[in-house]
């Protein structure tokens, strides 16, 4: 895709100069990380932060139109960023076909960050209908091992009956189609505020296929998000963030062997990786494990 190797920088942007007496709004300073995706098979892309330099963007609106352009420019450029400075290194983890050998991917720490998505994707071809387990595990709260995800009991969202902004953790729904996406929405945040003695959060995430299979190949993105408000999009089994800022997406690729039959035990599914949220600096690490 052009936008994933063309870098538009900033002394290609039309600046507006605004006629005299003409009030004037400028964005501040606004990052977004992402990862180099163009390596070779067999290789992985490293994390790379482009920047949007306050006062780079100007509206006539309000301080909000400047940052909407700061934010578009960055979500335009990063990735097209990333592939032109980033750098490739041997990855020590790559397809094991349908028994996956035990590798531990290392772990991956995030930027600051007030909300996460966790969104599982594949493609036509890798299966049907593929379920999925995303829950807490270890806080102690009554919250632990109340999975998202089809079939297992607890609704689509802890507390139940909660918005988006108000639960701890909130399914999308359940994608039975042969390509798409499955996501979960993480609000840490709001779940070590009203537990105060709360110091990490721990997520663990598996899946299984329910229909057919084929390669089983998936990838778990994970994106989080900064200010704003957290909507779901049940149509498209997804969430999306609005007036905030998209902080960092990581993406690792996983294989989900065809089952002996599907099972709603999160110990006879395949263990995908854990997530840990880290209450003291706003941020988490991920392992996936292979």
């Amino acid at each position: 895709m052009e936008e994933n190797i063309t870098y538009k920088p900033f002394a290609y942007i039309d600046q507006y100069s605004p006629a005299e007496g003409t009030s004037v709004y400028y964005n501040t300073e606004k990052t977004l990380a992402v990862k180099k995706n163009d390596c070779t098979y067999g290789t992985s892309g490293n994390l790379v932060t482009l920047t949007a330099p306050a006062n780079k963007f100007v509206s006539t609106e309000s301080v909000a139109d400047a940052e909407l352009q700061a934010q578009s420019w960055l979500n335009a450029n990063a990735q097209a960023y990333a592939n032109n400075t980033g750098i490739c290194t041997i990855r020590p983890t790559a397809w094991r076909g349908e028994n996956p050998s035990c590798v531990l991917e290392p772990a991956t720490t995030f930027l600051p960050f007030d909300y996460m998505i966790i969104r599982y994707k594949w493609a036509l071809g890798a299966g049907r209908d593929l379920d999925t387990f995303t829950g807490f595990v270890s806080t102690g709260t009554e919250w632990d091992s109340k999975y998202m995800g089809y079939g297992h009991g607890h609704g689509t969202e802890l507390p139940n009956n909660s918005t988006p902004m108000q639960s701890y953790i909130m399914y999308a729904g359940d994608n039975t189609r042969d390509n798409g996406v499955e996501a979960c929405l993480i609000n840490f945040g709001k779940l070590v505020s009203d537990y105060a003695s709360l110091k990490s959060v721990p997520v663990r995430m598996a899946a299984a296929w329910f229909g057919q299979i084929g390669t089983g190949n998936i990838d778990v993105e994970i994106t989080t998000y900064s200010g704003g408000a957290m909507q779901k999009v049940p149509a498209e089994y997804d969430f999306i963030n609005v007036g905030g800022s998209k902080v960092q997406q990581l993406t690792f690729s996983k294989n989900i062997p065809k089952p002996p039959s599907w099972i709603n035990d999160i110990d006879k599914v395949i263990n995908i990786g854990y997530i840990t949220y880290i209450q003291d600096n706003s941020t988490a690490r991920v392992a996936i494990t292979y």
